[in-house]
């Protein structure tokens, strides 16, 4: 079998064994404020997990998953009245862009925290997903203060 191939699977082996045992330390409880959503779901946000340190990598990542989840519901709503539109849908496109740009970057940036293996980078990673947050709240909240039928 191929060596680098070999190798690769080990450190995905190695990166899961790891994971599965931050899952199984134990470390105070955090503090988590649920609120329903509008379509019922509990809707998420950046202050409970803003302060999650690297011993906290789980709750964190479960945390971003439910802001990304909640950056889809909010996006969902905006393409279904942009569906609806019958004029001014040019500068609505161009402000709709912002916020695919700023999905797209909250993505990446997840992606960047699931590499981060020290606590440095793990911060770093961190400290991006928090200016990916906002930079996403507020091209949907530009994009809700103007809509436009």
């Amino acid at each position: 079998m191929n060596t680098a191939y070999c190798m690769g699977r080990m450190g995905i082996a190695f990166g899961l064994l790891a994971a599965a045992a931050v899952g199984t330390i134990s470390r105070a409880p955090a503090q988590v404020i649920n609120v329903a959503a509008s379509d019922g779901g509990s809707a998420a946000h950046w202050a409970e997990i803003k302060n999650d340190g690297y011993d906290q990598r789980a709750h964190f990542a479960a945390g971003v998953e439910r802001l990304s989840a909640r950056l889809d519901r909010e996006i969902g709503v905006l393409k279904a009245k942009r569906a609806s539109m019958t004029k001014d849908m040019k500068d609505w496109d161009f402000a709709m862009k912002e916020v695919d740009d700023s999905r797209s970057y909250l993505t990446s940036c997840t992606s960047e925290l699931a590499k981060a293996t020290t606590p440095d980078t793990w911060n770093a990673a961190k400290d991006k997903i928090g200016e990916a947050w906002k930079r996403a709240q507020g091209a949907v909240d530009k994009m809700n203060a103007t809509i436009t039928s």
